[in-house]
């Protein structure tokens, strides 16, 4: 394949998931829901879910986070079975900001 090609199955994020956004969450009952590309609302479980990428437990997804998913069949039907997070840009940024002004505070004599 030429350097110019571009294989089919690859997501713009570069890689084989497919694209949606977390629309849902429901702590209280384990749950949430994420809108596909097209629109279609797809629910998935914590506890069936297998997370990768930049989180690393279903606390650390949000409403409104782009996700990449995979599908499979289960006793209810069609759900998501592997979600995958991605890095926010100038999140790391942020972060080491902010945690540098807390304990440049908390350093200060009384």
């Amino acid at each position: 394949m030429a350097a110019e090609e571009k294989d089919p199955l690859l997501s713009p994020r570069g890689d084989f998931f497919h694209q949606g956004v977390i629309t849902k969450l429901f702590p209280s009952n384990n749950t949430g829901v994420v809108r596909t590309e097209s629109g279609r609302e797809l629910t998935f479980s914590y506890e069936l879910v297998i997370l990768c990428g930049e989180a690393k437990s279903p606390l650390d997804l949000k409403v409104g986070e782009p996700v990449g998913y995979d599908l499979g069949w289960t006793s209810n039907g069609l759900r998501i079975t592997k979600l995958k997070t991605y890095p926010i840009p100038g999140s790391e940024v942020d972060q080491r900001g902010s945690q540098g002004q807390r304990s440049q505070g908390e350093d200060l004599p009384s």
